[in-house]
């Protein structure tokens, strides 16, 4: 897997596109081998980042850029205003990587704590990977309308960085866009296949009555 995984150093002549598109492949036949069935891929895909393998806290983190942005176009300007002074009161133009401004989900509870899991959940890291990502490259081969494929930095062992775009050329509003850099989305394949290997003898698993990203703690 490492060296099928590698065209983001220029071995294999590969693209940001296709480098994603090989590890969510992968990431989505881990998940399916743990929990087999039909109609449950996103599901099982975002539980298999956040239960299984190492840096599970990493991969539950929440984008609070990208909630913001969520509660503002859906008019909660309450819960958006109080993370924004708590998290991101700072220039829309300056260039910010995860762990600048992502944070767990107890912490955007603590903070808003009328807001429900499943709500923040959705802005996890786990579930933005399948939608704007494996989903959108599979289906459009491109990334959702919330994320990019080339980043704004250059900065290394990050999980996530943000893009920033003009959303009108006559003002200064930005909105920030999510990319997930290749790095970490190979390393992290790479430490599921071998967590799951010495899982082996609990595999297949029963499909939960209630999964992550439906609420289950």
């Amino acid at each position: 897997m490492q060296n099928c995984l590698g065209s983001i150093a220029g071995e294999a002549g590969g693209t940001y596109s296709e480098s994603t598109i090989l590890v969510c492949a992968a990431l989505s036949a881990l998940s399916a081998e743990v929990w087999p069935g039909r109609g449950i891929d996103r599901r099982r895909f975002v539980e298999l980042l956040v239960r299984i393998g190492s840096s599970t806290a990493v991969r539950t983190s929440i984008s609070v850029p990208l909630l913001i942005q969520h509660l503002s176009a859906i008019g909660d300007h309450a819960n958006s205003a109080v993370l924004t002074k708590a998290l991101l009161s700072f220039s829309s133009t300056r260039i910010v990587a995860g762990p600048e401004v992502d944070r767990a989900e107890s912490d955007v509870l603590t903070l808003c704590p009328s807001l429900d899991l499943k709500t923040i959940r959705g802005h996890s890291y786990a579930c933005l990977l399948y939608e704007e990502i494996r989903s959108s490259y599979a289906h459009e081969y491109r990334p959702g309308s919330r994320a990019d494929s080339w980043a704004m930095t250059q900065y290394i062992g990050q999980a996530v960085s943000y893009v920033n775009r003009l959303l009108k050329p006559e003002t200064p509003k930005t909105e920030r866009l999510i990319h997930f850099h290749i790095e970490w989305l190979r390393q992290m394949a790479i430490d599921l296949a071998m967590s799951i290997d010495i899982l082996a003898s609990e595999i297949p698993r029963s499909v939960p009555a209630s999964w992550w990203i439906e609420g289950a703690l």
